[in-house]
């Protein structure tokens, strides 16, 4: 299936080459199969996965499809998936990603995981302006969603620091580990949008 939104508006580079990107403390740049340990760290961990629709890993052989998956939706078109980088220890801490695209509305979706070991020492509200910067300026969108699961509240906190509004409760929405939950509904538009 083409992704038509790239022909009809939005920058048609953003594919072409893999955009790295950099913070403060970090860099943002394409997950490889060399960083399979980091990778495994962060999706074996049952407390990272507990939000989310996927179920924690068990082998390395696992972590290198999530990379060649985050590979493959590149080269699709369909979605841009970094691996972060804490540049003091050059450590792959977690992966933040730009999906969903919708041309028309000009609207993207923000995505991400963080190693456990990394939590609550702001590499996540730092990664989220760097994203978010980068979608506003480069890709050109108007809105950029987020959907939290109901309960992950830090998840939450981070993306209101960056500057999203939380804009209601969607209820039954999502599909985790066998039952229906309810998401929270965040957004962060161009016109609130402050550097």
């Amino acid at each position: 299936m083409q992704n038509h939104w790239i022909d009809r508006g939005i920058d048609k580079s953003l594919f072409d080459v893999f955009p790295n990107l950099e913070s403060e403390r970090l860099l943002f740049r394409k997950m490889e199969a060399s960083d399979v340990e980091d990778v495994f760290a962060i999706f074996s961990d049952p407390e990272v996965a507990k939000y989310d629709f996927f179920t924690h890993i068990n082998t390395k052989e696992k972590a290198l499809l999530i990379i060649d998956n985050y590979q493959d939706e590149f080269i699709s078109k369909e979605e841009i998936t970094w691996g972060i980088i804490r540049k003091d220890d050059n450590k792959l801490i977690g992966y933040f990603s730009l999906g969903n695209f919708d041309e028309d509305a000009k609207r993207c979706e923000i995505g991400y995981g963080l190693n456990r070991d990394v939590w609550n020492k702001g590499y996540g509200t730092e990664a989220i302006k760097t994203i978010t910067k980068f979608a506003f300026e480069k890709v050109k969108v108007n809105r950029i969603e987020a959907t939290v699961t109901f309960g992950n509240d830090a998840s939450v906190k981070a993306l209101i620091r960056s500057g999203f509004l939380q804009e209601g409760i969607l209820r039954e929405r999502t599909m985790i580990k066998g039952e229906l939950v309810d998401d929270v509904i965040l957004a962060l538009i161009r016109r609130d949008y402050i550097i």
